[in-house]
């Protein structure tokens, strides 16, 4: 109980307890924030602020676009996958993708954007390094081709869905699906 005898706690506390009521604030400080306005410029130079470029779909491969695209959603798969679906600017032939990876697992219970048992999908195969990949293209009840992309890099399931109104062949199709990815996928 020391403390509560000694006389300078004593008359400290109670200098600081008077002169609280004696504090208060401006109301100048308070309307100055108040009145002060964003400059329309400031918002403009964060908009033009390039977007992300890259996606990590895991540690071996990055999706590294080569022009701006806009991130509509991003969820992780089975703990151990990514899945991104970009929009890409007007005037391409994929306006949108879905960019997927899942490890070897999970890869029978991968869920598809699309998928029709019925049909037969036309396929292709490319060379993508020293491995092969896929690329199957179906024809949509709206009239638009659905393709997918699917090779496996260091045992991960990479896959890459897009939709078009494009009406050039399948083979044509899958072609220009497989460079537009193999220009911006990158594996280690």
């Amino acid at each position: 109980m020391k403390w509560a005898t000694n006389p300078y706690l004593i008359l400290f506390l109670i200098a600081v307890s008077l002169g609280f009521p004696f504090c208060k604030s401006t109301d100048s400080i308070t309307n100055s924030t108040k009145e002060k306005n964003v400059s329309p410029s400031a918002i403009e130079t964060k908009q033009n602020i390039p977007l992300t470029k890259e996606l990590r779909l895991t540690y071996h491969a990055v999706w590294v676009a080569k022009e701006n695209f806009e991130l509509t959603q991003s969820t992780s798969l089975f703990g151990t996958g990514n899945q991104y679906k970009i929009q890409l600017p007007e005037g391409q032939p994929f306006l949108w993708l879905r960019l997927s990876s899942t490890d070897r697992e999970n890869q029978s219970q991968f869920r598809y954007f699309f998928k029709d048992e019925t049909q037969n999908p036309d396929v292709s195969y490319f060379v993508w390094g020293q491995k092969k990949c896929s690329v199957q293209v179906y024809r949509m009840d709206s009239g638009e081709f659905y393709l997918r992309w699917e090779g496996i890099h260091n045992g991960f399931l990479l896959v890459f869905e897009s939709s078009t109104k494009n009406s050039d062949p399948p083979k044509e199709l899958a072609k220009s699906f497989h460079a537009l990815i193999l220009g911006s996928l990158e594996t280690y």
